[in-house]
C-alpha cells in the first residue's frame, strides 16, 4: 500500500511541474508582447561616406570614385591598415597632412592615402595638355612664293600641383568635389611673324659673262645651279667646293679657259671662280664671316681688284661662316648672261658695301705673238699673216678691299680693311696664221 502511493506522488509531482512550466512560458510571452524590444529599437547603422570627384575641363568631365581596396594578402592589408587608405574620409585627410607637414610633395602626400587619385589626376593632364605647334618655314628659290611658311598653333598645359591642392583643399570641406579647371596657354617658340622677319633681302649681287664662250657659260650656270637653295643655319660654315663638288665632266661641267701659272688655258671647270666671286660679293654684304679665300694670279675682268675669289678643286676654297643666330638663304641664279646671288635673312643693323682700292698699277705689257702652226686659232685656209687675239695682257695690280658700314639713314659707321692682294702682269697672246704649205 505505502510503495503504490510513492508512485502516485511522483506522477502528480511531475504534471505539476510541467503545467508549472508551461505557465511560466506563457506569461513569458504575454509580458514579452507588453514591453519594447531593444534590438529592434536602435538605430541602424549608416556606411562613411567615400570621396567623389568631379573634374571638369573644357567640354571633358571626370569623374573619381574613392572606393574600398580589397586585400589580397596580409602584407596588402597591413598597408592598407597602416596608410588609412579605406579608413572614413576625415582620417585620410589627416593622414596627408601628416604627410605634407613631414615636407611630402603635394603628389606623394595625396598618394599615401588615395593611391588611385594620381592615375586620375594623370588622365587629365595626358588629355588636356597639348604642345605648341611652331610655324615651319619652307626655302623655294626657285617658286613663288619664294617662302612657304605655316602659321603657329598656341597648346595648352594644366597645373598638376595646383591640381591637387584643389582637390584636398575641397575633400577638407566636402566628400563631394566639384572642380572647373583652366588650362594655360602655352605660345610657340616660332610664329609666324618670326619666319617673315628671316625673309628680308639683305644683299644681292652681280656679274656678267655676255663675251663668255659656251662651255663656260655652262659651268657658271651649273656651279650657281648646285649653290641655289642653300640654307646656312647660325655659326655653319658654307664650303663653295664641298657644295660645288668637283669640276669634272661626269659631274656636267665643260671645257673652257682656266688660269695656269699666270697664263689662261684649257680646262675642265673653267668659269667656275665666276660664280664663286659672285657668291663671295654676296656673302660679304650680307655680314658673312669670310673664312677662306684667295685671289686670282692675275687680274678677271668681271670685278674691280680684291674682290674676287678663286676656286680649285684642291688648294683654293671659299669658306665663310653666318655669325648670325638665325639662318641664311641663298638663292643663285642666272638670268640670261648675268650671274646673281641674293641672301635673304633677318635684317642686318648695318648696310655694308664693298670697296676696292688700286695701290699701284703697272703699264700692261706688250702683246707676244705665236705662229699657230696647229692653227688652234685660225683655220688653216686663213690668208698668212692673218692675226686673231687669244687673249690679253694685264698689268701688275697691287689692291686692297674694303667693307664699309652704314646706318639705315646713310651715315658711315666705320670701314674695315678685309684683305690685300698683288696681281701679276701678263702678255696678251697674238696667234698668226702661218704662211701655207707647199707641196
Amino acid at each position: 500500500m505505502k510503495e503504490g502511493n510513492g508512485k502516485n506522488t511522483r506522477r502528480i509531482c511531475s504534471a505539476c511541474f510541467l503545467l508549472l512550466s508551461a505557465c511560466c512560458i506563457a506569461m513569458g510571452i504575454w509580458f514579452a508582447g507588453r514591453m519594447p524590444c531593444v534590438a529592434t529599437a536602435a538605430a541602424p547603422t549608416v556606411a562613411e561616406p567615400r570621396a567623389e570627384i568631379v573634374v571638369k575641363v573644357a567640354d571633358k568631365t571626370y569623374t573619381y570614385h574613392d572606393e574600398l581596396l580589397p586585400a589580397p594578402d596580409h602584407t596588402v592589408y597591413e598597408q592598407i591598415q597602416r596608410r588609412n587608405i579605406n579608413a572614413p574620409l576625415g582620417e585620410k585627410i589627416k593622414t596627408v597632412d601628416k604627410c605634407l607637414a613631414a615636407g611630402a610633395e603635394w603628389r606623394e602626400a595625396i598618394r599615401y592615402a588615395f593611391p588611385l587619385l594620381p592615375d586620375f589626376v594623370q588622365r587629365i593632364v595626358r588629355e588636356t595638355e597639348k604642345a605648341p605647334t611652331d610655324s615651319e618655314m619652307e626655302f623655294r628659290p626657285d617658286s613663288r612664293p619664294m617662302f612657304r611658311i605655316t602659321r603657329s598653333v598656341a597648346g595648352q598645359t594644366l597645373d598638376e600641383r595646383r591640381l591637387y591642392q584643389d582637390i584636398y583643399l575641397a575633400l577638407r570641406k566636402n566628400s563631394c568635389v566639384r572642380l572647373t579647371v583652366r588650362p594655360q596657354s602655352v605660345a610657340p617658340a616660332v610664329c609666324a611673324e618670326d619666319n617673315i622677319r628671316l625673309t628680308k633681302k639683305i644683299s644681292e649681287f652681280s656679274t656678267s659673262f655676255a663675251t663668255s664662250a659656251e662651255g663656260r657659260k655652262n659651268n657658271i650656270r651649273l656651279a650657281l645651279s648646285k649653290i641655289n637653295g642653300t640654307v646656312l643655319k647660325g655659326g655653319e660654315e658654307f664650303s663653295f667646293n664641298a657644295c660645288v663638288g668637283p669640276r669634272t665632266e661626269q659631274n656636267g661641267f665643260a671645257t673652257a679657259k682656266i688660269i695656269v701659272g699666270g697664263e689662261y688655258t684649257d680646262g675642265v671647270g673653267g668659269g667656275v671662280c665666276q660664280a664663286s666671286t659672285t657668291l663671295y660679293n654676296a656673302a660679304l654684304t650680307a655680314g658673312m664671316k669670310i673664312t677662306c679665300v684667295r685671289n686670282h694670279t692675275i687680274l678677271p675682268s668681271y670685278v674691280p681688284p680684291s674682290l674676287d675669289a678663286m676656286v680649285n678643286g684642291s688648294s683654293s676654297d671659299l669658306r665663310f661662316v653666318n655669325l648670325c643666330d638665325t639662318p641664311v638663304f641663298i638663292k643663285a641664279e642666272c638670268s640670261g648672261t648675268t650671274a646673281k646671288v641674293t641672301f635673304y635673312g633677318a635684317e642686318l643693323p648695318y648696310v655694308i658695301k664693298t670697296v676696292s682700292r688700286e695701290l699701284s698699277r703697272t703699264p700692261v705689257p706688250a702683246d707676244r705673238e705665236v705662229v699657230d702652226t696647229e692653227h688652234k686659232y685660225i683655220d688653216a685656209a686663213a690668208a698668212e699673216g692673218t692675226r686673231v687675239r687669244v687673249s690679253y695682257g694685264h698689268s701688275k695690280v697691287v689692291s686692297e678691299g674694303y667693307l664699309r658700314y652704314f646706318t639705315r639713314s646713310g651715315a658711315l659707321v666705320r670701314e674695315e680693311k678685309i684683305r690685300t692682294d698683288t696681281y701679276g702682269e701678263t702678255q696678251g697672246i697674238i696667234a698668226v696664221a702661218p704662211p701655207p704649205k707647199t707641196e
